[in-house]
Protein backbone atom coordinates (compact mmCIF):
# COMPACT_ATOMS: atom_id res chain seq x y z
CA UNK A 1 0.00 0.00 0.00
CA UNK A 2 1.29 3.20 -0.98
CA UNK A 3 1.22 6.25 1.34
CA UNK A 4 -1.61 8.11 -0.81
CA UNK A 5 -3.47 5.30 0.02
CA UNK A 6 -2.89 5.27 3.52
CA UNK A 7 -4.20 8.99 3.69
CA UNK A 8 -6.73 7.65 2.21
CA UNK A 9 -7.79 5.33 4.26
CA UNK A 10 -6.95 7.48 7.04
CA UNK A 11 -9.66 9.83 6.08
CA UNK A 12 -12.24 7.24 5.39
CA UNK A 13 -11.61 6.25 9.08
CA UNK A 14 -11.98 9.94 10.45
CA UNK A 15 -14.82 10.24 8.11
CA UNK A 16 -16.71 6.84 10.00
CA UNK A 17 -16.24 8.59 13.35
CA UNK A 18 -17.62 12.24 11.91
CA UNK A 19 -20.61 9.80 10.73
CA UNK A 20 -21.42 8.17 13.64
CA UNK A 21 -21.66 12.27 15.47
CA UNK A 22 -24.02 12.66 12.48
CA UNK A 23 -26.05 9.72 13.03
CA UNK A 24 -26.35 10.30 16.73
CA UNK A 25 -26.97 13.65 16.44
CA UNK A 26 -28.25 15.13 12.90
CA UNK A 27 -28.72 18.61 13.99
CA UNK A 28 -25.12 19.07 13.91
CA UNK A 29 -24.65 19.13 11.06
CA UNK A 30 -25.96 23.27 11.11
CA UNK A 31 -22.48 23.43 12.71
CA UNK A 32 -21.27 22.80 9.40
CA UNK A 33 -23.37 24.78 7.49
CA UNK A 34 -22.56 27.45 9.49
CA UNK A 35 -19.00 26.82 8.89
CA UNK A 36 -19.41 26.58 4.94
CA UNK A 37 -21.10 29.94 5.15
CA UNK A 38 -17.87 31.12 6.36
CA UNK A 39 -15.81 30.47 4.36
CA UNK A 40 -17.70 30.88 1.45
CA UNK A 41 -18.12 34.52 2.60
CA UNK A 42 -14.13 35.00 3.53
CA UNK A 43 -12.21 36.87 0.36
CA UNK A 44 -8.91 34.90 1.14
CA UNK A 45 -10.56 31.42 0.98
CA UNK A 46 -9.54 30.04 -2.68
CA UNK A 47 -11.86 29.64 -5.15
CA UNK A 48 -10.56 26.26 -5.68
CA UNK A 49 -11.68 25.17 -1.70
CA UNK A 50 -14.92 26.88 -2.43
CA UNK A 51 -16.08 25.21 -5.27
CA UNK A 52 -15.41 21.80 -2.95
CA UNK A 53 -17.57 23.84 -0.19
CA UNK A 54 -20.26 24.15 -2.46
CA UNK A 55 -20.26 20.82 -3.80
CA UNK A 56 -21.10 19.85 -0.37
CA UNK A 57 -23.41 22.42 0.49
CA UNK A 58 -25.16 21.21 -2.74
CA UNK A 59 -25.32 17.82 -0.96
CA UNK A 60 -26.40 19.08 2.10
CA UNK A 61 -29.31 21.12 1.25
CA UNK A 62 -30.32 18.52 -1.40
CA UNK A 63 -29.97 15.15 0.62
CA UNK A 64 -29.44 16.46 4.01
CA UNK A 65 -27.67 14.29 6.90
CA UNK A 66 -28.66 11.15 4.88
CA UNK A 67 -26.84 12.34 1.37
CA UNK A 68 -23.16 13.55 3.63
CA UNK A 69 -23.79 9.96 5.17
CA UNK A 70 -24.10 8.27 1.99
CA UNK A 71 -20.87 10.21 0.45
CA UNK A 72 -18.97 9.41 3.78
CA UNK A 73 -19.53 5.82 3.75
CA UNK A 74 -18.81 5.23 0.29
CA UNK A 75 -15.48 3.99 -0.95
CA UNK A 76 -15.78 5.29 -4.46
CA UNK A 77 -13.52 7.78 -6.14
CA UNK A 78 -16.03 9.91 -6.29
CA UNK A 79 -16.38 10.22 -2.09
CA UNK A 80 -12.86 9.82 -1.99
CA UNK A 81 -12.32 13.11 -3.79
CA UNK A 82 -14.90 14.65 -1.69
CA UNK A 83 -13.38 14.22 1.17
CA UNK A 84 -10.32 15.36 0.61
CA UNK A 85 -11.90 18.94 1.04
CA UNK A 86 -14.22 18.03 3.94
CA UNK A 87 -16.15 20.81 5.81
CA UNK A 88 -16.72 18.31 8.35
CA UNK A 89 -13.33 18.85 11.32
CA UNK A 90 -15.74 21.08 13.26
CA UNK A 91 -17.49 18.06 14.34
CA UNK A 92 -14.36 15.77 14.71
CA UNK A 93 -13.60 14.94 18.24
CA UNK A 94 -9.99 15.92 19.09
CA UNK A 95 -9.16 12.87 21.27
CA UNK A 96 -10.26 10.74 18.57
CA UNK A 97 -8.44 12.89 15.25
CA UNK A 98 -5.35 12.23 17.90
CA UNK A 99 -5.73 8.82 17.78
CA UNK A 100 -6.03 8.67 14.37
CA UNK A 101 -3.31 10.63 13.24
CA UNK A 102 -1.11 8.40 15.78
CA UNK A 103 -2.12 5.00 14.27
CA UNK A 104 -1.72 6.33 10.61
CA UNK A 105 1.63 7.89 11.37
CA UNK A 106 2.95 4.63 12.29
CA UNK A 107 2.34 3.46 8.90
CA UNK A 108 3.98 5.70 7.45
CA UNK A 109 7.32 4.25 7.75
CA UNK A 110 5.78 0.99 6.28
CA UNK A 111 3.77 2.43 3.21
CA UNK A 112 5.34 3.23 -0.07
CA UNK A 113 5.28 6.48 -1.62
CA UNK A 114 3.20 6.75 -4.65
CA UNK A 115 4.57 5.12 -7.75
CA UNK A 116 7.65 3.36 -6.40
Amino acid sequence: MNWHQVIDERSYEMHQVIADVLRRSPGQLALVKTWIDRMLGNPDYSEQNKDALREWQRVIDLQGVRGVLAVLDDRGEEAVRMRQSTPFAVLMPQDKRLEILDKYEARRTRASLAGV
